[in-house]
């Protein structure tokens, strides 16, 4: 178990949490993110757009991913940045529309994003799929 403390924060300590592959599991993922950023000296603004951000990438696999799976969040608090990666198992081959519009706000609210997808895997029947993005603290 974390001990999560504002005096503390939570540096380079990757935070990980496994939900159903579902829309009505994204208010606990957006609870995280926000409580993890905000224990590690965001701004207000940078917080909201994270929430965001998060929102969009857990979507964005849900939206493809296998009736049944899982999605892992794994977001690691760094000294001057945030790195989240949204996982799970997607039911056919290929990666996220790049020109839709939640790819759009994810460029946006992001510093770097890339979308990544392995080969079939009969172990979990179907493509592992991971979309990840790095915000910088602090940035204009």
């Amino acid at each position: 178990m974390i001990n999560i403390s504002a005096e503390q924060g939570l540096r380079a300590t990757p935070v990980e949490i496994g939900v159903a592959a579902s829309v009505s599991q994204l208010p606990i993922v957006r609870g995280l993110a926000e409580t993890l950023v905000l224990l590690s000296d965001f701004t207000l603004d940078e917080v909201a757009d994270i929430r965001l951000a998060v929102d969009e990438a857990a979507s964005t696999v849900i939206g493809l991913a296998a009736p049944g799976t899982t999605l892992q969040c794994v977001f690691t608090v760094g000294e001057n940045d945030l790195v989240v990666r949204v996982s799970g198992v997607a039911a056919t081959e290929g990666l996220p529309d790049q020109r839709s519009f939640g790819w759009h706000v994810l460029r946006t609210l992001s510093d770097e994003i890339d979308a990544s997808q392995g080969a079939f895997d009969a172990a979990v029947s179907g493509y592992p799929t991971a979309v990840e993005f790095r915000r910088v603290r602090g940035k204009a």
